[in-house]
């Protein structure tokens, strides 16, 4: 039961955040899926990243972004932000992601990320995570 209040929430909070930064102008909505908090869906609005897993749910806010220079068909950037996570288990803490995203076709484009981290709660812990993923830009 504390799962499905805890999956609830996580979806009102993300839905609230949504409609917020989609009010703004050319905030570009991206859906898809990969792997961060276990397998599950990756969205994209704006400055917002948010992952909605098997083992949790994250979001973060991309502070800063810029081209890099790679020899690839399509533009490729690198972003650095700062965010937070919850695990269904019930660990939350928060997150720097740094990564990189690639748009290798009209409309899509594939994201890596390394992500260090820091629980906060039961007892504070280090660790490196690491994401993946590909988003269609609606």
């Amino acid at each position: 039961m504390n799962i499905i209040k805890t999956a609830a929430l996580s979806f009102i909070c993300a839905f609230i955040l949504i409609g917020a930064v989609h009010a703004q102008e050319n905030a570009g909505f991206k859906l898809g899926f990969g792997f961060d908090r276990g397998f599950g869906v990756a969205g994209s609005i704006g400055e917002l990243n948010g992952f909605i897993g098997n083992d949790g749910v994250a979001i973060d806010y991309i502070f800063t972004k810029g081209p890099l220079q790679i020899e690839l068909k399509g533009p490729v950037s690198w972003y650095i932000g700062a965010g937070g996570y919850g695990d269904w288990d019930g660990d939350l803490g928060v997150r720097l992601p740094v990564g990189a995203e690639w748009g290798f076709a009209k409309r899509w484009d594939t994201y890596a990320q390394v992500i260090p981290r820091l629980r906060v709660n039961n007892s504070a812990k280090f660790g490196l995570d690491f994401g993946i993923g590909v988003r269609y830009q609606f």
